[in-house]
């Protein structure tokens, strides 16, 4: 099922891309729909860490939340100080590892 997904975005994204070559210099997109298109990518990325974090705290461990919570808290404080996407999931993914890396030796250390 998700296959279709991946296929219809990407057939999605193709459309976009060759319509201009297609239809000739005179296809103009209307300015709202740029403004649209526009942030659509940045849109498709929030969703997808706000329905990993709403799920994040079926059946995982208080480790695993209060790791995921950081990391989220860590990206919203690098976005808000006005960093790129790219920064804010870069550092926001290497609180999450490093986080859960640290409980994880700390879980192991104390096993006897």
């Amino acid at each position: 099922m998700i296959w279709i997904g991946v296929l219809a975005v990407g057939l999605g994204s193709f459309a976009f891309r060759a319509a201009p070559l297609l239809l000739g210099a005179g296809f103009e997109v209307p300015e709202r729909t740029q403004a649209i298109l526009r942030h659509a990518g940045m849109g498709g990325i929030a969703a997808l860490l706000v329905s990993n974090i709403v799920g994040i705290g079926s059946g995982n461990g208080f480790c695993t939340t209060a790791s995921a919570v950081a990391a989220v808290a860590v990206g919203a404080v690098v976005a808000w100080r006005g960093g790129s996407m790219t920064l804010v999931v870069l550092t926001g993914g290497a609180v999450y590892v490093g986080l859960d890396l640290i409980v994880a030796a700390l879980a192991c250390s104390a096993t006897p």
